[in-house]
């Protein structure tokens, strides 16, 4: 294909090739650099976080895990992803589920209504939700400040995200293998969880852990709606960059990296895992 090309068309050819290597190279580098700028910040000795590092120390990993403050803010960026994966997760499949086998009335409004928080900006729904539920309790319980309205302002992110994943992956579904175990006699109920969620296992996963990194990078709602017992990590690295700017906010920064990375490895683990097993069943 090459060797039949005129020659102003094989240098175009060879330059467009080199250029895209280029790009790919840009691309890679502008997103790798910060991550390892502040992975190398956060070995620093120094007491003021800058770079490059003049002395290599892990006193500010010691720090950071000593600091009842620090591990209490990721202590609650964890329970609030959980609850917020949970949260997504079900409410997400259940939307997906019902308006790919259904045929509900005005379906284009829920639609749009289930996506609508997804294009709203952060602070319009932090604000939003800290003015409605700002003297709301529930049996003394106040709900401004919780982890749960967190949890909740989260899901309106979260869900979304897992509502889109997951009507793809029911729209690929074989009905016929859902009619044949209704006809088998198999309830709905039994037909969902021994048909149709094996069958979407791999998209499960996946959406609940996207929903899980959505929650612990989520800084905008989380400004908004928590106090000095309920702050999230991302909170308490804004606080802390506008009082003081030592190294333990970098190590803070590998922290929430290594936690979205462990992610990304759970879904890439359990995608080959699926792809490795959908080989062995074709031998």
């Amino acid at each position: 294909m090459v060797a039949k090309l005129s020659h102003p068309k094989l240098r175009s050819f060879w330059l467009l090739r080199w250029l895209s290597r280029l790009f790919l190279v840009i691309m890679i580098v502008y997103i790798v650099l910060p991550v390892a700028v502040t992975l190398v910040s956060s070995f620093s000795a120094a007491r003021q976080l800058r770079f490059p590092i003049s002395e290599w120390s892990l006193v500010w990993y010691g720090e950071f895990f000593l600091d009842s403050q620090w591990t209490r803010a990721l202590f609650n960026s964890f329970v609030i992803a959980l609850g917020t994966s949970l949260i997504s997760t079900v409410s997400g499949v259940a939307a997906a589920f019902a308006l790919t086998r259904q045929r509900l009335p005005f379906s284009n409004t829920l639609y749009i209504l289930i996506l609508l928080p997804l294009f709203m900006p952060g602070v319009v729904l932090g604000l939003g939700m800290a003015i409605s539920f700002n003297h709301l309790s529930i049996g003394g319980y106040d709900l401004y400040g919780s982890r749960l309205l967190v949890m909740m302002a989260h899901s309106l992110w979260a869900t979304p995200l897992v509502f889109l994943l997951m009507e793809t992956i029911f729209k690929m579904i074989d009905r016929r293998l859902i009619e044949a175990a209704y006809d088998l006699g198999a309830t709905p109920v039994r037909t969902f969880f021994e048909i149709v969620v094996p069958a979407v296992a791999t998209g499960l996963i996946s959406s609940t852990l996207l929903a899980f990194v959505v929650s612990l990078n989520e800084f905008i709602m989380a400004l908004f709606l928590t106090d000095r017992d309920s702050q999230t990590l991302p909170v308490l690295m804004w606080l802390s960059l506008r009082s003081a700017t030592s190294p333990k906010l970098a190590v803070a920064a590998v922290v929430l990296s290594l936690s979205v990375l462990c992610c990304l490895t759970l879904i890439m683990f359990w995608y080959m895992h699926q792809v490795n097993r959908a080989g062995r069943a074709k031998l």
